[in-house]
């Protein structure tokens, strides 16, 4: 039996299979058209579905993060299976209100709940990158570790990986509010790619480069990760992307002619993670055992 439940918010990108053999528990963030709200994977489920609402909306939509009732009551059920403890993991609290939303949640559940402690942690990146953190946290669990060992493996994969995005276009980042830095990669050229990347040690967004063409952008991706990691890594790779697969199927044949690749996942960005990084864009997550 585990000793650790993971909860995660909707940013995270994992392969649907991975959820469920791991057992990982998602709340679904909220995507808000006008006065309709749809909350990610149950009443939109895919990216497609996202973008055609959007391209009928008057108006740019927005996101929410779930209430803190929400957490709590997959706290609660979590506490029913027995957990020790619970490890909630957020998107960067410098792109979203989650990690203060789930630690309200935290703290109702400290009167409620006595017998489980709960931790928030805060991943300080988004889609891949979290993914790729949340499911540290799971393989950890899943190994029967308590919440003090889960923590440090998940803080391992943290501090080592790089969470890179390869936009179609930075308009939906802007729209969102959440472009900072990476501001400085908008320009006019349609053929101008941007790069940027969303590092766990600053958890925001931040500008990478400007590659002219897609196909040099994919191969940049790559030059990307063969300048930080060394000869003979065990490479973990996560490869997500907003209704481009093709690109996505692309980046990972790629992957697999030039590392030694320990895992290569793949998948489809969530509704309201594709809301900020807009249409075809490609997400490149790594790291080295």
């Amino acid at each position: 039996m585990r000793k650790v439940g993971v909860v995660a918010d909707t940013a995270a990108s994992i392969p649907e299979d991975l959820i469920k053999e791991y057992g990982i528990t998602m709340v679904p963030l909220i995507t808000v058209f006008e006065d309709k709200s749809y909350r990610d994977g149950i009443d939109l489920k895919e990216a497609s579905q996202l973008f055609d609402l959007v391209d009928k909306a008057d108006k740019f939509p927005s996101s929410s993060a779930p209430p803190p009732v929400d957490y709590l009551n997959l706290y609660r059920k979590l506490a029913q299976d027995k957990v020790e403890g619970i490890l909630s993991i957020t998107i960067s609290s410098g792109l979203s209100v989650c990690f203060d939303v789930a630690t309200q949640a935290k703290e109702m559940a400290e009167k409620e709940l006595p017998g489980v402690r709960v931790e928030v942690f805060d991943s300080k990146t988004t889609v891949g990158g979290f993914g790729m953190i949340v499911l540290a946290a799971a393989r950890a669990a899943a190994e029967g570790k308590d919440l003090a060992q889960v923590i440090k493996a998940t803080s391992e994969v943290k501090d080592k990986l790089s969470c890179i995005v390869l936009f179609d276009t930075l308009s939906f980042l802007a729209k969102s509010g959440r472009i900072g830095r990476a501001n400085a990669l908008m320009g006019n050229m349609l053929s101008i790619k941007p790069i940027a990347e969303i590092p766990p040690s600053i958890g925001t967004v931040e500008p990478v480069t400007r590659v002219r063409t897609r196909p040099k952008a994919l191969k940049y991706l790559v030059e990307i990760a063969k300048r930080r990691s060394k000869p003979g890594d065990k490479m973990h790779f996560l490869v997500e992307h907003t209704v481009t697969s093709k690109e996505a199927e692309k980046l990972v044949k790629m992957l697999y002619q030039e590392f030694d690749c320990a895992e290569v996942l793949t998948c489809e960005s969530q509704p309201v993670a594709a809301l900020k990084i807009g249409p075809k864009s490609v997400v490149l997550t790594f790291y080295s055992d």
